[in-house]
């Protein structure tokens, strides 16, 4: 089977020989892991079975003084360790003469067409990242953001629509693509539970992802999602709505095995290896043995994609980030437990 058709068999819930997996790798990392293996090409993964692309948030945006840079939607922010609003492009609750920009050009499609058939033999998808839940926060502020949706419930439900609305539109450009599935990105959740509290994702939210969700499950495509955090009280109203892959599945604030019981015959988790605890904590045998349960826990019966849930930082000791790397292509070629 080719790389694309046994991620198919992994997410319709069929065993498969080997796992799928991928193993994310910062910029700032790399020196430190071809040092250690001499090289790229001495790399021990040797397959493929993801390709991703999609929004580029940041398009049309500038580099400004400070580190700072804009996006696309005109908020500035701070780079850093990890990026930071410095200040959000509305700051009222209104839209008045405000330009939203598209989510794809007319001119990128013949380009996202090509790279669809240049990698037809992998598992494609398109990505719409800090575009929806987490463009309502970028464009006025987490804090502003989360207060108004208490406070200003129409201008809440005035932007959402915009977003959605330039998501259809984007949909219409786009999946006509051979593309195997769409992702959302969008944190919904904390260490605690949900960021916004479930009566506002289910009034400001949910009918809208609803009907994205549902355009693309029309168009043949599968539907994935990216949420951080604590996840875990709408992932059977997700599924409902037609969500099919979960990604990143962290284990830390949820009970990955409950999630797996209770939603593993619908749910295609990928991720689910932590990157909170033993990869920059602990040591490489305790990451090793937190790569093999997470085998026993999200592999049988299919329906996992193996990935640490978070691209290996600077921070993470060389001999734990190689024990990561070659403990997942270990336990990837193990196949599915039964």
């Amino acid at each position: 089977m080719t790389p694309r058709e046994i991620v198919l068999e992994a997410v319709n819930h069929r065993p498969t020989g080997i796992i799928p997996y991928g193993i994310g790798i910062e910029a700032e990392t790399w020196p430190k892991i071809d040092a250690y293996y001499g090289g790229r090409e001495n790399f021990p993964a040797r397959e493929t079975f993801l390709a991703g692309r999609g929004f580029d948030w940041r398009r049309g945006g500038e580099t400004l003084p400070g580190n700072r840079f804009s996006d696309a939607f005109g908020v500035i922010w701070q780079q850093g360790n990890i990026f930071h609003i410095v200040e959000p492009a509305l700051k009222r609750p209104s839209l008045e003469g405000f330009r939203f920009p598209e989510l794809v050009l007319d001119e990128e499609v013949p380009a996202i067409a090509q790279w669809c058939e240049e990698n037809a033999h992998l598992f494609r998808t398109y990505n719409f990242g800090l575009a929806f839940f987490e463009r309502g926060w970028a464009l006025r502020g987490m804090e502003n953001f989360l207060m108004d949706m208490a406070a200003e419930p129409a201008f809440v439900h005035e932007l959402m629509e915009r977003l959605m609305e330039l998501h259809l539109e984007a949909f219409d450009k786009i999946l006509h693509l051979p593309l195997d599935s769409i992702r959302f990105g969008d944190d919904f959740g904390s260490q605690r539970g949900l960021l916004m509290g479930l009566r506002h994702w289910r009034t400001y939210l949910k009918p809208r992802l609803a009907r994205m969700y549902g355009k693309v499950r029309a168009a043949g495509k599968m539907v994935s999602i990216h949420s951080c955090g604590d996840n875990s009280e709408i992932l059977g109203e997700m599924i409902e709505m037609g969500l099919q892959i979960f990604n990143p599945a962290q284990p830390e604030p949820q009970d990955l095995a409950a999630l797996k019981k209770k939603f593993g015959k619908d749910l295609t988790f990928e991720g689910g290896i932590g990157t909170q605890g033993a990869l920059p904590f602990g040591t490489p045998e305790q990451v090793r043995e937190e790569i093999r349960q997470a085998r026993l826990v999200l592999g049988p019966g299919g329906g996992w994609i193996m990935e640490t849930t978070k691209a290996l930082r600077p921070e993470v000791p060389v001999a734990n980030a190689v024990a990561a790397i070659e403990t997942i292509i270990e336990e990837a070629h193990k196949g599915t437990p039964r």
